[in-house]
């Protein structure tokens, strides 16, 4: 399949619905807004993101509606997701299976940059970790044939507003880029309102609501995985491009 969009620019591979706008919405809106490509890339449809856990197809297209909300706030353009890949499930499918799919996406898109998840996936959630995991597989096997993104970033979530205590991995608190948000933290607001099936957005549309009210600096968090950058030499207040 071919894009009229350019190659390029900043793309997200994530696991679900929501991963976006709890994640990387203010670094893909200031992307954006600097005119570069963005694009996002999920595995599931959330299907499983009901409150008792249970998966339901239908439900999945809602998530999908809201993923769609999500993506026009922040001012992505494009959103695609992958088939076969179940909700919860993930890590019990074939890895080279994910890994090639990954690869063929970035592949046709050629994004300068790419972000996903680290080893502890923020939350620990399986499919996290296993989605991150298959992203940085899939920019090495690039690599080899010389295509890869220039970088990859992982989320290091240790400025979310919600001050939410993770137990994260060394390389996910070891932030190297710190990105200032605050004229973007409205679209990251109004991303992360779309997802309204998900209860736990609440307490953080709250935070960062309250945090965009009391005019204060927001920020969002990366840690630079490839190529690393060697501590302690934060490159604070830039951008991921």
């Amino acid at each position: 399949m071919t894009y009229e969009i350019a190659p390029g620019g900043l793309a997200a591979v994530l696991a679900h619905p929501d991963d976006e706008s709890f994640g990387c919405a203010g670094a893909l809106a200031v992307a954006h807004a600097s005119e570069a490509t963005t694009r996002l890339l999920v595995v599931t449809r959330g299907e499983a993101g009901t409150a008792d856990g249970m998966a339901d197809p239908a439900f999945g297209d809602q998530r999908e509606a809201e993923l769609i909300c999500a993506a026009k706030a922040i001012g992505l353009d494009e959103v695609s997701l992958l088939d076969g890949y179940p909700d919860g499930g993930v890590a019990d499918q074939p890895f080279e299976r994910l890994v090639d799919d990954i690869a063929a996406w970035l592949a046709d898109r050629r994004p300068a940059a790419v972000v996903t998840f680290g080893p502890h996936g923020v939350t620990g959630h399986p499919d996290h970790i296993v989605v991150g995991n298959a992203t940085r597989w899939a920019v090495e096997r690039l690599a080899e044939i010389g295509i890869a993104p220039n970088a990859v970033y992982a989320f290091s979530p240790v400025f979310d507003p919600g001050r939410n205590l993770y137990d994260l991995s060394p390389e996910e608190q070891g932030v190297s880029h710190r990105i200032h948000i605050t004229d973007v933290a409205d679209r990251k607001l109004a991303a992360l309102e779309c997802h309204a099936s998900q209860t736990d957005t609440a307490q953080e549309i709250a935070a960062l609501r309250a945090a965009i009210e009391s005019g204060e600096p927001i920020y969002e968090g990366y840690t630079r995985v490839r190529p690393i950058v060697p501590a302690p030499h934060p490159n604070f207040d830039t951008a991921l491009l």
